[in-house]
């Protein structure tokens, strides 16, 4: 049996069906056969989250989210990264074996530094934006850091003059991939899901691990490996993109049922009237349906594309019914959790307290090996 650990970030963004399918399903099917277990990431959401409330109701929030899809009782343990004292100390110790230029490579640091420049550009404030971006980009994005490359004077100038320009990121940003390391390392973790834009932080965090284990001539640090989902479920959009919280296109996953219907009866079609004899396989409607309907009635909704006297509009319509029918469970379950608010702090708590156990007697092995 194998350790997986992930970690899911308290933004306060609602989950939608793409998210479900795509990463948290997947999850749930591999952790039923592991010794599983979630943080709900409110650390890291610190890089970004500044206000109390809005962290505590986002942590809750997701808390709420997953034990209504995992159930209360679930053998996977989900608990709240804070609630383990001795992540941020093991990421000080990693700190102090982290190359400076391992950390100027990672993708969040530079995508994050992109984004407050192009931010800037569409306010208009201080004439930051799309050129410096740009010339970020051209000069530094592609330059090839690595321990035994110093970093040139150039770079260093277009570093200086990219932090006048836009506000200065916190070091929570830059130094997000080594709490992220701690969080992998600390509990012996085998397995990581992650997208296939994450994978830099894993490979990361081997490097990480390498060097303390190098440094302190141990072998007291596993290295990790990704778990990506090959089959990835990618789900159109009410707008025929993919479904994305970008796009602002999607179905939530806990949508009451007026704002269900309403995102149902706005699906992009095409022009085709009721008479019309439909492709199935090229409408957004019937991809959803495809996806969320046994196919017993898939086989029977296509036969009715296939035959005059069937609009969209009635496709919409059973698109609805089988969406509600599948989402009830979800619901229930999250009706059930808010009226018993009890429960999820308590299954939070058990959570971190097996967590504590593990880590502890790991720590306790790298604070010998490193003089602590």
């Amino acid at each position: 049996m194998k350790k997986i650990l992930t970690g899911v970030k308290p933004t306060g963004d609602q989950m939608h069906l793409g998210n479900l399918l795509g990463a948290v399903l997947p999850f749930k099917k591999l952790a039923e056969k592991n010794d599983s277990a979630i943080f709900i990431a409110d650390l890291h959401a610190l890089t970004s989250v500044k206000s109390a409330e809005d962290l505590k109701r986002n942590t809750h929030e997701m808390a709420l989210t997953y034990f209504s899809i995992f159930g209360i009782d679930t053998p996977v343990h989900i608990f709240r990264q804070s609630d383990i004292p001795l992540i941020p100390k093991l990421n000080w110790i990693l700190n102090n074996v982290t190359p400076y230029s391992l950390m100027l490579r990672a993708h969040s640091f530079k995508d994050s530094l992109f984004n407050d420049a192009l931010q800037k550009q569409k306010e208009g404030e201080r004439n930051a934006g799309k050129e410096t971006a740009n010339e970020f980009n051209k000069k530094y994005k592609n330059h090839p850091f690595n321990d035994d490359n110093e970093i040139s004077s150039q770079v260093d100038s277009i570093y200086a003059e990219q932090f006048k320009k836009v506000p200065i990121l916190n070091m929570g940003v830059f130094n997000y991939p080594i709490l992220m390391a701690a969080d992998i390392l600390a509990y012996d973790t085998d397995i990581v899901p992650v997208g296939q834009d994450q994978k830099q932080h894993l490979e990361m965090t081997r490097d990480i691990a390498k060097a303390f284990n190098k440094t302190y001539k141990t072998d007291i640090f596993k290295l990790p490996t990704e778990y990506i989902e090959k089959d990835v479920a990618t789900l159109p959009g009410i707008d025929g993109r993919k479904m994305s919280k970008s796009y602002g296109n999607f179905i939530g996953l806990f949508d009451d049922d007026k704002t269900l219907k309403k995102k149902v009866m706005s699906i992009v079609t095409d022009s085709k009237g009721v008479d019309d004899i439909k492709n199935p396989d090229e409408c957004n409607v019937f991809a959803l349906i495809r996806t969320f309907a046994t196919p017993v009635r898939v086989e029977s909704i296509r036969a009715k594309y296939l035959a005059p006297g069937y609009g969209y509009g009635h496709a919409k319509l059973e698109l609805l019914e089988i969406l509600t029918e599948y989402l009830k469970p979800y619901h229930d379950a999250r009706a059930m959790l808010e009226k018993n608010p009890e429960l999820i702090e308590a299954k939070l708590q058990e959570g971190a307290r097996i967590m504590n156990a593990r880590i502890e007697a790991k720590m306790q092995k790298v604070k010998e090996v490193v003089g602590l």
